[in-house]
């Protein structure tokens, strides 16, 4: 285990107990990640498109905040 590892398990510990187990389930979550989790084939080739695009838009955070809450997300 290397210490900036040991040094999150330190802080969460502070958290409170609800906390530590929402914090728990995203890194076991993000830790047993496996195959379903990859692209497919053909959202490999539209990211690679949208790359590709000499005039591609980015969203600032409040753009894409505002975006996602029209989908109600």
């Amino acid at each position: 285990m290397t210490n900036k590892v040991k040094e999150a398990i330190e802080i969460l510990r502070e958290l409170p107990k609800e906390e530590q187990e929402t914090f728990a389930d995203a890194i076991i979550g993000y830790a047993s990640r496996d195959a379903d989790l990859q692209l497919s084939d053909e959202q490999v080739a539209e990211v690679r498109r949208r790359r590709a695009q000499k005039n591609r838009r980015f969203l600032t955070l409040p753009q894409l905040d505002k975006q996602l809450r029209k989908f109600g997300v």
